[in-house]
């Protein structure tokens, strides 16, 4: 479902301010596969998704959504291919639109649009059906402005709006990092189970070691711009943070230090 081959991206090139920020990455995620994507601050995690994503342009590789070729295609062409929700509670939705009005647009990913706005009254049942999982009691807000919510609900909407029309690839970077700890645990159990009723196919990054133990199939982890660990099924079941630190530090030869957000989040 996504093929990431040999990708390079280096920033201000020739420069004193250089960066390498990707060097070589290859990875492969078969269809449903959940991946937890891992790594010290600069390891190049945001730079893949924002790759993936089409945000610029990459050096040198390729990648494959589906069995489409898109690393030469511009973002806003790629979108119809992924969902995505940032870090940022703030982006990802129109603040001043209605939590319905933010949602029909979602329905509309990879159509053309037109000048005229239609609402559907079956249409505008489903968002409440889809509102209740939630269980934030937003299905009694359908026509309030999504910039009246919380970090923690914006964040819940942003996840619906981003899987409403199932993608062929969900990206996730740092999606709870902004929140507090018991909304982010609950942002946590409503993206788990989106990925594993949809059978979406799903790149999360975290820094948290925990988080990125107890969810998905597989965990990659990252380092100076390279994927150094990929462990899946039941190995990675059978892992502890124990074991997870033992693996960066033989995989990064021992040269990082690693955070402590890394540790806890």
């Amino acid at each position: 479902m996504l093929l990431v081959e040999n990708v390079y991206k280096t920033f201000f090139p020739g420069s004193p301010n250089e960066k390498k920020a990707l060097q070589g990455v290859s990875l492969r995620l078969e269809d449903g596969d959940f991946a937890t994507v891992i790594g010290s601050n600069g390891a190049g995690k945001s730079t893949l998704l924002n790759a993936v994503a089409g945000v610029f342009p990459v050096d040198r590789g390729r990648i494959v959504i589906g069995d489409t070729d898109v690393t030469r295609m511009p973002e806003h062409l790629r979108a119809r291919f992924i969902g995505r929700v940032f870090q940022d509670p703030m982006m990802g939705t129109a603040a001043g639109m209605q939590i319905a009005e933010n949602l029909a647009m979602a329905m509309r990913r990879g159509k053309r649009l037109g000048l005229r706005w239609s609402e559907n009254a079956a249409e505008y049942r489903k968002f409440r059906e889809l509102l209740v999982q939630l269980d934030l009691g937003l299905e009694e807000r359908l026509y309030s402005k999504v910039g009246l919510l919380s970090g923690g609900q914006r964040q819940a909407v942003t996840l619906l709006m981003a899987t409403i029309r199932r993608p062929e690839l969900l990206l996730l970077d740092e999606h709870t990092a902004a929140l507090d700890p018991k909304t982010a645990e609950k942002v946590l159990a409503i993206t788990d189970r989106f990925v594993r009723e949809g059978h979406l196919t799903t790149l999360m990054i975290t820094h948290n070691m925990r988080d990125a133990l107890r969810f998905g199939n597989r965990l990659i982890m990252m380092h100076n711009g390279r994927a150094i660990v990929d462990v899946r099924g039941e190995e990675k079941k059978k892992l502890q943070v124990a074991d997870l630190l033992a693996l960066f530090e033989k995989a990064s030869g021992g040269e990082a230090d690693i955070p402590d957000n890394m540790l806890l989040g």
